[in-house]
């Protein structure tokens, strides 16, 4: 068994987690924070993906690092949308959002 095992089940843990909130919430603030939960999950397994005998390869940790700037990227333009859409319609269920369901 692999040392890195664990981190590649809590990585699964955490992926599959946030893909469940992702498609359970009806708040866009919640599904912006599945997103980041999945996101997290990625960047663990990518960090456990580079481990080896010497400690994290340098381009996994790489990719890590360009991973969460991304993924703040992302989730800074995301909440703003969010704001300007709660401005906008007052809700933020998507489903009562008219103008997007059509």
């Amino acid at each position: 068994m692999s040392d890195a095992y664990p981190l590649y089940l809590a990585a699964a843990a955490l992926f599959f987690s946030g893909l469940a909130a992702m498609s359970t919430a009806r708040n866009l603030v919640k599904n912006i924070m599945g997103f980041q939960v999945t996101v997290f999950g990625v960047n663990l397994a990518l960090f456990a993906a580079g481990l080896g005998d010497t400690g994290p390869s340098l381009f996994s940790s790489t990719l890590v690092v360009f991973s969460i700037v991304m993924g703040a990227s992302v989730e800074a333009v995301a909440l703003s949308l969010v704001i300007l859409l709660y401005r906008r319609y007052g809700t933020l269920n998507p489903w009562k959002m008219r103008r997007l369901s059509h």
